[in-house]
This record gives structure tokens, C-alpha cells and sequence, in this order.
């Protein structure tokens, strides 16, 4: 059955996640949006270039939302890697930036007839998937951000080279915001995996393993586009998959990351675990620093 994405962002992340689905024909139909046409073109060209002799063929639209129209999942890429490159950078230096960025791509999904899934890349994830949910008055189960899939990725890298065993076979999630405040829920790791004394250095591994990576190459691309491309092949596979996604919490009336049941439709039941009275509190002041920058954003 064809099956149609669209990715509205071609920076590293975005164009990187579009080669991954091409190359593996994931989708029949790619719609692909951006406002810098120039590297839109050429992105667009490079894709269809690689074709001729892949095993796969993929149509490719740009620039053209009525394009989305009937399209099963949408991911927002949009970003500004250049507002990394002062001091301190953190992931809140894009909020104003992808803040009007959405609002735009809010204006013109609302001229659409779209009603898929939307899946949120851009930083600051949990506050840039809060805002394009109300922009868009969308429901909420069928908008998410990839929140703290990518950290909680991260912490099961540092967890395999610490215990010798394959990520694959270790549990364990980051929660809450992706960002700063994230926090590895150590009651969900697997039982007796590391010391006590060990516990911080490899929670702040996770924590600034971005930063490393971009110090490195002033850029993202690879784990981050590949957790995007997991959550659409499970949606489009059918499947139900458990994900630390960032979704709608009515406790806090804001998006932010806990284990979720993703299912075909969208987020469906959250994963019933127990988080200590710690990891709770834990949560809650994660849910606040999300609060306290969109407070600031609305000033």
C-alpha cells in the first residue's frame, strides 16, 4: 500500500532522514519543504540522482503543502544550526527562532486538508511540539516530539560500553525534557547494571552527548534522523512500539517525555511505570523549566 511522508526542514537532520527513507523505499510518495529553495533543489536532485540504480524508487514533491494533503506523517525539521555557534549553546537558543518558524508552517497546514501524524524533530523539542499543537488546535494524540528517545538512545550506548552488554538487551529511559533537565530514571534500568558511584558521570554523558558531537562537526544528524526514522517505520509498519516520546501531559498542559505505547493512530497509553518520589520530583522540575521558557517566550 503507498504510503506518503513529508519532512518540512532540509538541514543536516532533515535531509538526512530523507536519504535513510529513500534508500530503504520506506515511503512510495516524499514530499519535502524548505524555505531555502537553492539547497531544496539540489537536495531534491541528489535524492532522485541516487535512485538509478538503488533497489528502490521514491517520488519526490517540493515545496508544495497541498502536497500533504494525503500524506500519513509529517516530521518537522526546522532549525537554525547556526544559532549554536556562540558560547554556552544550549537547545533553548533555538525556541524563538523555530517558535515563528511553526507558526508559519502552522498558517499553511491550517490551508491543508493534512490529518496525519506529526512527529517534532526541532529543538526546543517539547516546546516547539507544545506550541505547533495550539497553533495548529490539532489533536493531541496525533502530534509528538521525539523528545527523550534520542538521550535514552544515548544512555543505553553508555550503559553497553559500561557493562559489555549489547544495548539492544538493556532498559532503562531518560525522561522529562530534552534538554538540561532531562534525568535517567535509574529505577527503570536494568537491575545491578552500575555502581552507585557511577551512576552521575554516566547520567551527564547522556546528558551533553549532543554537545560532544556537535563540538566535533558543528552539527547532528545521524542518531537523531534515525530515531525519526524508527517512530514513522513503526507507524507505517502498523505497529505498536513503547517510545520515551514527547507527549501531551495534562498535569502540566505541555508536552514532555515519560514511556508511551506509539500506536498506527498516535500516542495511545502511557507506560504504567513507577517512578520513585525522587524521579518524580525529578519530572515535575523539568515540566517547570519547559513552563518557565515558554512564560519568557510570551513576555
Amino acid at each position: 500500500m503507498p504510503n506518503k511522508l513529508g519532512i518540512i526542514g532540509l538541514g543536516n537532520v532533515g535531509s538526512t532522514l530523507a536519504n535513510q527513507v529513500v534508500q530503504t523505499g520506506l515511503v512510495s510518495d516524499l514530499v519535502l519543504i524548505d524555505d531555502n529553495f537553492n539547497k531544496l533543489k539540489a537536495d531534491a536532485l541528489d535524492l532522485k540522482d541516487s535512485q538509478a540504480f538503488g533497489e528502490h524508487f521514491t517520488n519526490i514533491t517540493i515545496n508544495d503543502y497541498q502536497a500533504l494533503n494525503d500524506a500519513d506523517i509529517l516530521v518537522i525539521a526546522v532549525g537554525d544550526i547556526k544559532a549554536y555557534f556562540g558560547e554556552n549553546p544550549d537547545r533553548w537558543v533555538e525556541l524563538a527562532i523555530n517558535a515563528t518558524n511553526v507558526e508559519k508552517i502552522a498558517e499553511q497546514l491550517n490551508q491543508t486538508s493534512f490529518h496525519g501524524l506529526i512527529v517534532v524533530i526541532s529543538n526546543p523539542c517539547d516546546a516547539i511540539t507544545t506550541l505547533l499543537q495550539k497553533g495548529l488546535d490539532y489533536p493531541r494524540q496525533k502530534i509528538f516530539g521525539t523528545g527523550t528517545l534520542l538521550d535514552t538512545s544515548r544512555l543505553r550506548r553508555h550503559l553497553s560500553e559500561y557493562s559489555g552488554l549489547s544495548p539492544r538487551d538493556i532498559s532503562g529511559y531518560v525522561l522529562g525534557e530534552h534538554g538540561d533537565s532531562q534525568f535517567v530514571a535509574w529505577s527503570t534500568v536494568t537491575d545491578d547494571l552500575v555502581r552507585e558511584e557511577d551512576k552521575v558521570a554516566i547520567e551527564n554523558a547522556a546528558r551533553f552527548g549532543g554537545q560532544e558531537v556537535f563540538n566535533g562537526k558543528r552539527y547532528t544528524n545521524f542518531a537523531i534522523a534515525n530515531c525519526a526514522y524508527q517512530v514513522v517505520k513503526a507507524v507505517l509498519a502498523k505497529e505498536t512500539r513503547i517510545f520515551p516520546l514527547s507527549f501531551y501531559q495534562p498535569t502540566y498542559d505541555l508536552y514532555l517525555s515519560l514511556p508511551v505505547r506509539l500506536r498506527p493512530e498516535g500516542i495511545g497509553n502511557g507506560l504504567p511505570i513507577k517512578l520513585t518520589s525522587e524521579e518524580e520530583r525529578q519530572l515535575d522540575r523539568s515540566a517547570q523549566a519547559i513552563r518557565q521558557k515558554l512564560n519568557q517566550l510570551n513576555e
